[in-house]
């Protein structure tokens, strides 16, 4: 069995992210983040529960309780859109990266207070 070091860096790499941008983007230092990879130092369980949720995992896949990696949800549907394309687009917000969607709320923001 994977510890929980090894999972989230298996998490981290299969999104093709760095740990300088992992840090970034949760606003710790690269140390602690290195720390919680190599096993010397345990995330506590809100941490836990943020870097789960950054990596599009579940919590019990990082604790090692299941070998299913995804998120299961079962009780949430998705909203049917009637326009193909803009269905595809929203399915696919949950794996874009934290910058693309700041960036993306900007622009929401803009439409939202100039109407």
């Amino acid at each position: 069995m994977k510890s929980l070091g090894e999972r989230l860096k298996k998490a981290r790499q299969a999104k093709g992210w760095s740990q300088t941008y992992v840090c970034d983007q949760l606003k710790i230092s690269n140390s602690r983040l290195s720390g919680y990879e190599r096993n010397y130092r345990e995330p506590d369980t809100k941490m836990l529960t943020t870097l789960a949720s950054l990596y599009h995992v579940s919590t019990d896949w990082l604790m090692g309780v299941t070998d299913q990696p995804a998120q299961h949800q079962p009780n949430q549907s998705k909203p049917h859109i009637q326009d193909p394309e803009l269905q595809r687009w929203y399915e696919e917000l949950p794996q874009t990266n934290i910058e693309d969607l700041r960036k993306l709320k900007k622009v929401w923001d803009i439409i939202n207070h100039h109407e």
